[in-house]
C-alpha cells in the first residue's frame, strides 16, 4: 500500500496519550506514547507457563478437559505474577489457508504494563501448527513498525513453538513496558501451510500478509503486499498488573460487541470507547477485553460455539478477569421462535452461576431495539421486551447496564434512535456504540 506523505509527530503522539477528551479521534492513533511504549532490555520475570485447551469434537461441545486446562493455565499465569488481560479476541475456525509467509497483525492494548505475554492458539485446528520467529513492536503506519521497537518473542526460551490441535501457548514475558492504548504489531512466520485456521473472522482491522518468506523481524512493510480483515492464531495479550490495576472487564456478546458497522481500523467498538473512559480514571486501571463474535447466539451454535459453550474459555479463563458484561441474546430472539423467555433466562442464570463460582462479577445488559430489521416481528419484540424487564428486575445480575434505554427512540421505543442506527435498524452507528460505553456506570465494574 502507498506510504503516507508524512508520519505522526512525537507531539501528536504525546497529545493522544494525554486523555484530554473521552471521545475517540476521527482517525486511528497508531501509538499513544513513544516514550513509554518500548521494549528495552531487562531481566526476565518468571515464566507463567503455557495455557492449553483440549480440542473439542464439535464447535458447540467443548470438552471438559479443554475448559479445565484453560482454567488451570489461567490460574497458574495469574497467581505467579498476577497477569491481567490487555487485549483479547474470541476465536473460531475460519476459512483461510496460510503458509510459507509472515502474518502481521495489529491489536490495541487496553492497559499498559511490564512483562507482556501473548498467546497463540490452535484450538480449532485439525493439525499441529509451527510458529517461528515471532516478533512484537509498535505500529508506525500500516505494516511498518516504529524503528527500534521490534523485539523477538520466545516460548520456553525458544524462537519456535509447535502447537498441537486443540491447544494454545503463552509466550515468555517480553522485557520492558508497553503503554495503554498502544497499537501493537505482532508478526508470525508460518513455515508450513495451515488449513483450518484458528482466528477471528471480523477483526475490522487490517492484517498484513507477506510475500513468501520470513519477514517477521523486518521493520518496513515493503514485503507485506496482501491484506485481510481477519486475525489469525493470536487471541490474547496480558501484562503484569501494577498496584493500581483492578483487573479486567470482559464484554461478552455478538456483532453489537464485535463492532459491526464501524470502518476498518477505526477502533470504534463500544469497548474501545469504554477503554477511553477508563483511561481517564487516575485512581483505577482496568483492562477491557472484547469477547464478541458477530452472529453468535447464547443458546445454540450459529457463528462460533454457542455462548453457553464458549463462556468458560472466552471469559472465565482470562487472566485477571474481575467483571463480565453479558450482552448477548438478540440473535436468539431475531432468528428464533421463542414463546417464552424461560430458555434465555435459564441461559443467563447458568452463566451467572459459572462466573460467581469463580468470584467474577456479572453485569447484565438489556437488549437493544431492532424494529425495521428484516427479521423483526411483533412476537419477537414482545420476547425482547419481556426479557429486558427480567434483566432489569430479576436481581439475578450483580448490576444492570440499560443499553436499550441508552439508544432507543424515546418516541418509538421499539426502534433505535435515528442517530444511533447504522442504517440496517439493528447494528449501531459510531455514535450508538459510544452511547453504550457512556451508559456503563464505571462504579459497577
Amino acid at each position: 500500500m502507498a506510504r503516507p506523505a508524512h508520519r505522526l509527530t512525537m507531539a501528536a503522539l504525546a497529545l493522544a496519550v494525554s486523555g484530554a477528551t473521552a471521545a475517540l479521534p476521527t482517525t486511528p492513533v497508531h501509538a499513544e506514547s513513544t516514550t513509554t511504549t518500548n521494549f528495552p532490555t531487562a531481566a526476565r520475570t518468571p515464566d507463567p507457563g503455557s495455557a492449553t485447551g483440549s480440542r473439542s469434537s464439535s464447535r458447540d461441545h467443548a470438552s471438559s478437559r479443554e475448559h479445565a486446562s484453560s482454567r488451570r493455565s489461567a490460574r497458574d499465569a495469574s497467581t505467579r505474577t498476577r497477569l491481567v488481560g490487555a487485549w483479547s479476541t474470541s476465536t473460531d475456525q475460519i476459512a483461510a489457508a496460510l503458509g510459507g509467509q509472515t502474518v502481521r497483525m495489529v491489536v490495541r492494548a487496553s492497559i499498559g504494563g511490564g512483562g507482556m505475554r501473548l498467546r497463540l492458539s490452535n484450538l480449532f485446528g485439525a493439525a499441529p501448527v509451527t510458529f517461528e520467529n515471532v516478533h512484537v513492536g509498535v505500529q508506525a503506519y500500516g505494516a511498518e513498525i516504529l524503528s527500534g521497537t521490534s523485539r523477538p518473542v520466545t516460548f520456553r526460551n525458544r524462537a519456535s513453538v509447535k502447537v498441537p490441535p486443540g491447544q494454545a501457548v503463552w509466550s515468555d514475558p517480553i522485557p520492558g513496558r508497553v503503554a495503554g492504548g498502544s497499537a501493537l504489531v505482532v508478526s508470525v512466520y508460518l513455515p508450513g501451510t495451515v488449513h483450518g485456521v484458528t482466528g477471528h473472522e471480523r477483526a475490522y482491522t487490517t492484517t498484513y500478509l507477506s510475500d513468501p518468506g520470513d519477514h517477521a523481524a523486518d521493520e518496513t512493510g515493503e514485503d507485506f503486499t496482501y491484506t485481510s480483515t481477519q486475525w489469525y492464531f493470536l487471541d490474547r495479550i496480558a501484562v503484569e498488573a501494577g498496584a493500581t490495576t483492578a483487573g479486567s472487564v470482559v464484554a461478552f456478546g455478538d456483532s453489537l460487541t464485535d463492532g459491526t458497522g464501524q470502518a476498518v481500523d477505526a477502533n470504534r467498538r463500544w469497548t474501545d470507547y469504554l477503554r477511553h473512559r477508563l483511561a481517564n480514571q487516575s485512581s483505577r486501571r482496568m483492562g477491557v477485553l472484547n469477547a464478541g463474535i458477530a452472529g453468535n447466539r447464547l443458546l445454540h451454535a450459529n457463528v462460533g460455539p454457542s455462548g453457553l459453550n464458549r463462556f468458560s474459555r472466552d471469559v472465565l479463563s482470562q487472566p485477571g478477569v474481575r467483571t463480565v458484561v453479558i450482552f448477548e441474546g438478540i440473535n436468539d430472539i431475531s432468528r428464533g421462535s421463542y414463546t417464552s423467555i424461560k430458555p434465555l433466562a435459564y441461559g443467563y442464570k447458568r452463566l451467572i452461576r459459572e462466573a460467581h463460582a469463580r468470584k467474577i462479577k456479572v453485569l447484565g445488559a438489556t437488549l437493544t431495539p431492532f424494529y425495521g430489521y428484516a427479521t423483526w416481528t411483533p412476537e419477537r419484540e414482545e420476547i425482547r421486551q419481556r426479557l429486558n424487564k427480567w434483566i432489569r428486575t430479576s436481581g439475578a445480575f450483580d448490576g444492570v447496564l440499560d443499553f436499550d434505554r441508552a439508544v432507543r427512540d424515546p418516541e418509538f421505543p421499539e426502534q433505535l434512535a435515528p442517530q444511533y442506527d447504522s442504517g440496517d435498524h439493528l447494528h449501531l452507528s459510531d455514535a450508538g456504540r459510544r452511547a453504550l460505553a457512556y451508559a456503563v456506570n464505571l462504579r459497577l465494574l
